[in-house]
């Protein structure tokens, strides 16, 4: 609600000083900026909760993945070989750190400002195709 608020705030600023730079300032254009702005800070508020429902129900799924892995990885482990649970120790280390990662994204989605939003979504997708490669390899193998 803080981004709705700012964002709305910002361009409904720019919009009144645009308008008044102008020397037009009847009362009925500026109700129509005024409502052309509301609408356009709505639209801009739909999109980024669009976009961090999205992110996170991706966040949410390769953290369901990664849980699994981990799981069927601890359970792999009980019958292994040493040699082969040292492989399997380093797999689940490299898997308990990309879940303590998707835990720190899931938080940081309430935090990121709109000025980060883009960047954190090419980050955390780029994190969540990482994730997903190094899954299907995994279960390649």
């Amino acid at each position: 609600m803080q981004t709705y608020d700012f964002w709305s705030l910002l361009i409904f600023s720019l919009l009144l000083f645009g308008t008044a730079a102008c020397g037009d300032t009847s009362d009925s254009n500026m109700e129509n900026a005024q409502e052309e702005l509301e609408d356009a800070g709505n639209e801009v508020a739909d999109a980024f909760r669009s976009d961090q429902k999205e992110i996170k129900a991706e966040l949410q799924q390769a953290q369901q993945d990664v849980n699994e892995e981990i799981e069927k990885l601890e359970r792999n482990m009980e019958g292994a070989s040493d040699e082969a649970k040292a492989d399997m120790q380093e797999e689940l280390a490299e898997m308990k750190q990309w879940s303590n990662e998707l835990d720190q994204k899931m938080k940081a989605i309430g935090q990121t400002t709109k000025e980060g939003w883009e960047n954190f979504k090419t980050n955390v997708s780029q994190t969540v195709n990482e994730i997903d490669r190094e899954l299907s390899e995994s279960n390649d193998e």
